[in-house]
């Protein structure tokens, strides 16, 4: 068929049964855009992550070219011979069908709702109801409040749909950045989810959505760009500037949200463009402007923010940490939904994990990994410079039998479950958490020398985010996430962020609060640094 001259062919995805028509030579993951078909692309469609699998499973049905150098390095033979393809990789040459294997369904996520505190300042001018959203790069959390009865009346939490672009920002700001149209397909499936989710929690509670006079945002700064269909292209290269660090209200219609009624939109204000409205709603929730205590505050997630001081001034920094530890790059990694190990513990001579929903494991969460890789660590199985025992060489017999090599190259690695469903932990895994706790280390230590003061003089350490509220703390410890204090002034404070932006739109005075809270913060490029390369490789020992 020809369509503006231009030859197309019809695409179906299995099991939902949609379909889509597209230009030759589009991917499979164009296809999927246009479908609505939400394809995992951890990697944002780079074709390193090898987890956007589709399958042709009818021959005859197959729409595809060849493969790929790409796809040839990524799959297995086992996985080629059987029909798979990378969507980012795979170009579409006739009609076909597909089959999706690596879906981004959220069944039995692990999404932290969870609020520190309450909230204990409301104004008296505020009437009617209110959604406070913190915006993650992978999970989203909204909040209904009850503006004249002074309450949280209900919560909601969902994957983020912009996953489907990519993991981490730098893919999403890789996508969106590409033409006009991307960036709209990327607003639009955040602010559709939004508006969906809005209406659910006021359908659930009697309240008319034209009740919802103002919805207050949360977010990193890539985020709310997307939110507010502003290119983050500016972000994705030095020297790193945002298109707007804060914005003036508009109404939500302006961005397709409809509530029915007027709706105003606030954002909280960013620092710089890796250190967001989230990060400044959490300081001025755990507060840490206004009060003298000396608060380090670590929000390990999809992206890693660190911020330290008190109302005397604060610093702040931005590493990248988080793609590893929400299963990116992780050969078996995934996030910490159904059939992720999500505890990984020595029970007798026996290596056990503990899989969320109790199912059959299916993969590795960050909690998971970094358990596996701080035991052992202490049992000797991975060195300080972070190097596999060789299997020929171990003979310990808890772990002997777990050892082998795989893949092309022979590459270590150690089974951490058994036969029927393995998950292996690989000698690549821990580069990427090295690299990932390197870069964690290096941003505490400069946050530290910035304000002065030693690990030991930290009044009070605040883990914030789902990673930093579900990991074992003494795991966190052994690989270098968090400094090696006194236990007892570590602290989870939850989700942080959905609490600023809760206690934002509760109190117009606290949202100015806010507003001053980002000023006091003073943003270190770490890239900058003159001796950031040396900081960094003496990081990386474990």
């Amino acid at each position: 068929m020809e369509e503006n001259n231009e030859k197309t062919h019809l695409i179906t995805f299995m099991p939902d049964g949609v379909s889509a028509r597209v230009p030759e030579g589009a991917t499979a993951a164009d296809a999927a855009d246009r479908a609505g078909v939400m394809i995992g692309r951890h990697c944002g469609g780079a074709g390193v992550c090898g987890k956007c699998r589709v399958a042709v499973k009818d021959k005859a049905r197959d729409p595809f070219a060849p493969l790929t150098e790409t796809e040839k390095k990524r799959l297995s033979q086992e996985e080629a011979d059987g029909g798979v393809r990378l969507a980012c990789c795979a170009r579409i040459v006739r009609n076909g069908t597909l089959h999706v294997i690596d879906s981004n369904e959220s069944r039995g996520g692990s999404i932290l709702e969870g609020l520190s505190g309450g909230i204990n300042e409301w104004s008296k001018e505020k009437h009617g109801f209110g959604v406070a959203a913190d915006i993650g790069t992978t999970t989203v959390v909204c909040y209904l409040l009850d503006l004249d009865g002074h309450k949280i009346t209900d919560r909601v939490s969902f994957l983020n749909p912009q996953v489907a672009f990519g993991d981490d920002v730098i893919s999403r700001i890789a996508y969106s950045s590409a033409s006009c149209e991307a960036l709209l397909r990327v607003q639009k499936a955040i602010t559709a989810a939004m508006e969906k989710n809005i209406r659910c929690m006021a359908e659930k509670n009697a309240v008319r959505p034209d009740e919802i006079t103002e919805l207050v945002i949360a977010g990193n700064t890539v985020m709310e760009h997307l939110f507010a269909g502003v290119s983050p292209e500016s972000i994705g290269h030095s020297p790193y500037s945002p298109q707007f660090l804060s914005m003036p209200p508009f109404p939500a219609k302006d961005i397709g949200i409809d509530t029915g009624g007027p709706c105003v939109v606030k954002m909280l204000p960013n620092v710089a463009g890796y250190v967001g409205a989230d990060i400044v709603a959490g300081v001025a929730a755990t507060g840490m402007d206004t009060e003298d205590k000396m608060r380090l505050l670590v929000d390990i997630g999809t992206n890693n923010e660190i911020v330290i001081g008190s109302r005397k001034g604060m610093f702040c920094c931005a590493t990248a940490a988080g793609p590893a530890f929400e299963g990116a790059r992780i050969q078996y990694g995934m996030r910490a939904a159904e059939g992720a190990i999500e505890k990984v513990f020595l029970s007798g001579k026996e290596l056990c994990c503990s899989v969320i929903g109790g199912t059959a494991p299916a993969g590795l969460c960050g909690s998971g990994l970094i358990d596996a890789i701080a035991l052992l660590l202490d049992e000797g199985m991975i060195n300080p410079g972070g190097r596999f025992e060789y299997p020929e060489k171990c003979t310990d017999p808890r772990f002997s039998k777990r050892l082998s090599r795989g893949g092309p190259k022979g590459m270590v690695r150690l089974l951490l479950t058994d036969e029927e469903h393995p998950v292996y932990l690989t000698q690549k895994d821990i580069r990427e958490v090295q690299l990932a706790a390197g870069a964690v280390k290096v941003g505490i230590g400069v946050m530290l020398e910035k304000a002065g003061i030693k690990a030991e003089e930290i009044g009070e350490v605040c883990l914030a985010g789902a990673f930093g509220n579900n990991i074992n703390i003494e795991s966190a410890v052994r690989v270098g996430l968090i400094p090696d204090v006194r236990r007892e002034i570590i602290t989870g404070v939850k989700n942080s962020s959905g609490l600023g932006a809760c206690m934002s739109l509760a109190s117009a005075g606290f949202y100015r609060r806010a507003e001053t809270a980002a000023e006091k913060m003073t943003y270190i490029e770490l890239s900058s640094l003159a001796d950031f390369q040396k900081r960094f490789m003496n990081a990386m020992s474990f």
